[in-house]
């Protein structure tokens, strides 16, 4: 039994919806502006980043459940809203228990903590608010989503870094595969705020640098321009009775030292493979993976479309949706400008590699 991509959604920094996303891809868009960040101590610093378009959710969500949403939770439920609706699928019509919400984030909904966290040092422990700090835990999101589709079938988070994403999908194929759901949004969201940006630019993990405006943040450590946004796919066996948009062929999850599982899912598909995309330092261990498997074929990152952030393999997994079901490719950026234009691929290796010392692929393929 395999698994299928019968939807998807996306708000980003190229776009608040899924069609606005792909024709800046294809265009070659770069949407890194100067952004102004508020500092703790009241100054104000500019500097690059990719800031997600503010979702739109006129037609998808009820202004009174929108009302309760904050930022990050808008993000995910109306990318949400948008991969059920290009699915064709009406959650009402479906029993809730059957459909099921896995969702990969980082670093959860950092303003709501933060505000939490101040909630607790202005007013003390005993008044702190219990409404901020039920949003501030990671399941919010899955949550969140959850209660505005009604489903009340199975609901996780993973938060493996920069994987996180990435374990979501790998969690939601093996819940298909052992029939614990028929539906399962699968998605990815994390968010930049001032403080984050502050710890980063002043760990000199983030740049300052608006000459640098642009450029591909997976081509240099010291160059790193930071983004948010939030995707969400549809995922169902492949008896579903909606058209695939794309396969998920295989999902694997390892570590660096140990992570055979990588290699072996190249090779098992090396035939068909005809692109390889990556997220941070997954080239290096994508050329062991073509020495291995015997075969080359383009690496690209589309990190430079959208930005280096925790769950960023959300949106890639939607960008290689499209190319697969769109029979069209998308030039990567470097310096704010495409480079080589890419073939339409037919089945793609994805290849992320954490700094936490884990390692996950995925190969999907035409449907």
């Amino acid at each position: 039994m395999g698994i299928v991509v019968t939807g998807i959604g996306v708000v980003s920094s190229l776009g608040a919806n899924t069609e606005a996303f792909r024709r800046a891809l294809l265009a070659g868009d770069c949407p890194c502006r100067p952004h102004p960040f508020r500092r703790i101590d009241g100054s104000v610093v500019t500097a690059p980043a990719y800031i997600a378009q503010p979702a739109d959710a006129a037609g998808l969500i009820e202004p009174k459940k929108l009302r309760r949403m904050f930022r990050l939770a808008r993000m995910s439920a109306v990318a949400a809203r948008q991969a059920l609706q290009q699915a064709g699928l009406d959650p009402a019509g479906m029993d809730p228990a059957r459909l099921g919400v896995v969702f990969g984030t980082s670093m959860g909904a950092l303003e709501v903590t933060q505000k939490f966290v101040d909630s607790w040092l202005e007013q003390g422990a005993q008044h702190a608010s219990p409404l901020q700090f039920m949003n501030s835990v990671h399941g919010i999101l899955a949550s969140q989503v959850a209660l505005d589709v009604n489903a009340t079938g199975v609901n996780l988070t993973t938060a493996q870094r920069d994987i996180c994403f990435e374990a979501a999908l790998d969690t939601a194929c093996s819940l298909l595969e052992q029939r614990r759901a028929d539906v399962i949004l699968v998605g990815g969201a994390d968010e930049l705020t001032d403080l984050l940006h502050e710890f980063g630019s002043r760990l000199h993990q983030f740049t300052l640098d608006l000459a640098q405006r642009g450029i591909d943040p997976g081509t240099s450590r010291s160059a790193v321009i930071p983004g948010d946004g939030a995707a969400v796919a549809i995922l169902e066996r492949d008896d579903s009775p909606r058209a695939p948009m794309a396969r998920v062929e295989r999902t694997a999850i390892g570590r660096h030292d140990v992570g055979d599982d990588v290699v072996s899912l190249a090779m098992n598909a090396a035939s068909a493979i005809d692109l390889i995309t990556t997220a941070l330092d997954g080239s290096r261990r994508a050329a062991n993976v073509y020495k291995r498997a015997r075969y080359a074929v383009p690496s690209v990152s589309h990190l430079g479309s959208f930005g280096q952030y925790p769950c960023a393999g959300a949106q890639q997994f939607v960008a290689n949706v499209l190319m697969l079901n769109h029979r069209e490719g998308y030039a990567p950026l470097a310096n704010g400008s495409p480079g080589p234009a890419q073939m339409a691929p037919k089945c793609i290796l994805h290849d992320a590699r954490s700094v936490s010392g884990n390692h996950a692929a995925y190969v999907l393929s035409r449907a």
